[in-house]
């Protein structure tokens, strides 16, 4: 069952916060005190920390949507551990953006958040 409710929150994450720019469906991502730790930026700690990030992200970079593509997910507990790979089209159609990630997952108020979430591009 973690797997599957993994899978529906990165859903949560591509469709709803990516894909409608429904920020405060944020809440339901990441854990309270989540940690996101963006390439070239500085590290936004806490749910309204992340959601300026991402808030300033999509718009500045354009985001059109996004693909998360789980390539192993390791699950202790309310604890778990996801590698993938990532497809990020931004504005101006050009092909999209390769990007690896790392989630460390956490379950909390019912569900699992995201807890710890880094990533970089390709090349």
């Amino acid at each position: 069952m973690s797997r599957e409710e993994i899978q529906a929150t990165n859903r949560v994450f591509e469709q709803e916060v990516i894909g409608r720019r429904d920020f405060g469906a944020l809440d339901r991502v990441y854990t309270r005190e989540a940690r996101l730790l963006p390439p070239g930026a500085p590290m936004a700690t806490g749910r309204a920390a992340v959601a300026g990030f991402w808030r300033g992200a999509v718009e500045a970079l354009g985001v059109e949507s996004l693909k998360l593509h789980t390539l192993s997910l390791d699950v202790s507990g309310d604890r778990a551990q996801e590698v993938g790979r990532a497809e990020l089209a931004l504005g101006g159609g050009g092909a999209p953006m390769a990007l690896k990630y790392v989630v460390l997952w956490k379950r909390e108020d019912g569900g699992w958040r995201m807890d710890v979430d880094i990533w970089n591009a390709d090349g």
